[in-house]
């Protein structure tokens, strides 16, 4: 008899209860930062259809349907297997907090349809889903349309790559610690990638202080623990050949996101990976000033040399949430080190007496700039990035 299996976070049991019996077994994740203690078995004879169900992966998403992918009891995506599905009609007329009830990434049980009802020209059998596993981690941002709904652009991935360039478009280390604070909120690997190397060497000599910004910051992140790549997507040096046969050993069994702004040059690094799928780069250097993105969707892609990649959009704002200056500090590793000693449990880190994190940046052991970007997004001043209880407040405030 079939089974699949799948790990619960403690979320969404309400999903696990309404659809099929379940019971749970103790197991734990070696490869996982968390220990998943409640293993939950959906067994084929609790759903209708019994042996036409299959358990799938969410590969894209679109308005009125989704592409999935079986995927077997190891986790191993059968991407050549697409299905085109369609939600159950339920989860349509419920009140969602969510734009859509799936995202790529997700972990879904699907039936086969009975008749078409997806007008396609694409000659795919299709599905519908009736069932989304409980999320380990997902990447989101506020709904454009809905400001108090979520739009999870991805979910269930184990390594966040933080891809920026050094120029066009410049670098924003602003945006890179968010991203940081976001993997850690979510326990996922971050990974740092600055793109474009070249026209970083081309400012050595008019913009040395830029240049050597770049350098001190990429080495005060190696220092903290993170790991560090300098590429140049389009350049055939062996140099960058070592960095990119690094890269595909992180990536190798894992599922990776791609993320960052439009024009860092994403797509043009997961192609380097002998992607499934290759992805659409645009040729115009200026991408990045009329507010196109060469990727459109996330897609779900399997690499040649092992493991999957979501590819995202340019991401110009996403949600961070915690509900405190304790939670935001912990997601800052070198603020981390010194909040604990703090003489208020409840300190900020802003101006309260007996800080030892602002003792820490006067004598040089927080880099000044770090804090700075923590302060930023503990009060809402940087940009469109900001936490989620920022937006809550303005909103109730206007």
């Amino acid at each position: 008899m079939g089974r699949w299996k799948f790990k619960n976070n403690n979320k969404d049991l309400d999903q696990l209860e309404k659809f099929g019996r379940m019971r749970s077994r103790s197991s734990k994740s070696k490869d996982s930062k968390t220990d998943l203690k409640d293993t939950f078995i959906i067994e084929e004879t609790t759903w209708p259809g019994k042996s036409e169900g299959f358990a799938a992966r969410v590969v894209e998403v679109h308005k009125r349907y989704c592409f999935v992918s079986r995927e077997d009891e190891l986790g191993k995506v059968n991407t050549k297997d697409v299905w085109l599905g369609r939600v159950a009609r339920r989860y349509l007329t419920a009140q969602r907090t969510e734009r859509n009830f799936v995202s790529v990434g997700d972990r879904v049980f699907c039936l086969p349809a009975q008749e078409d009802t997806v007008e396609s020209t694409d000659d795919l059998p299709q599905c519908v889903v009736e069932f989304r596993a409980p999320r380990s981690s997902k990447i989101s941002r506020i709904d454009p349309l809905l400001a108090d709904r979520e739009h999870v652009l991805a979910s269930n991935v184990d390594q966040l790559l933080i891809v920026s360039s050094f120029l066009s478009p410049r670098v924003k280390w602003g945006l890179i610690d968010r991203y940081l604070v976001l993997a850690e909120s979510q326990r996922i690997e971050p990974i740092i990638i600055l793109n474009k190397r070249d026209l970083l060497e081309e400012k050595a000599l008019d913009q040395p202080e830029f240049v050597a910004t770049c350098k001190d910051r990429l080495g005060y992140y190696r220092r903290l623990g993170y790991k560090v790549f300098v590429l140049e997507a389009i350049c055939d040096d062996a140099g960058d050949e070592v960095e990119f046969g690094k890269l595909a050993n992180l990536l190798k069994d894992k599922i990776s996101i791609f993320s960052g702004h439009s024009g860092v040059g994403k797509s043009s690094i997961v192609n380097l990976f002998d992607s499934e799928i290759v992805q659409e780069v645009e040729p115009d250097s200026d991408i990045f000033y009329k507010g196109r993105h060469t990727t459109s969707y996330a897609s779900f892609i399997k690499l040649g040399t092992g493991g999957y990649v979501i590819d995202t959009p340019g991401i110009r704002s996403f949600m961070i949430h915690q509900e405190s200056a304790i939670e935001l500090s912990y997601g800052f590793i070198d603020i981390r080190r010194f909040s604990s000693k703090c003489k208020f449990r409840e300190c900020r880190h802003v101006d309260e007496p007996g800080c030892e994190v602002i003792v820490a940046v006067e004598q040089d052991e927080i880099a000044e700039w770090r804090y700075k970007n923590y302060v930023g997004i503990l009060e809402g001043t940087t940009g469109r990035e900001g936490r989620v209880r920022d937006i809550e407040q303005k909103e109730k405030g206007s």
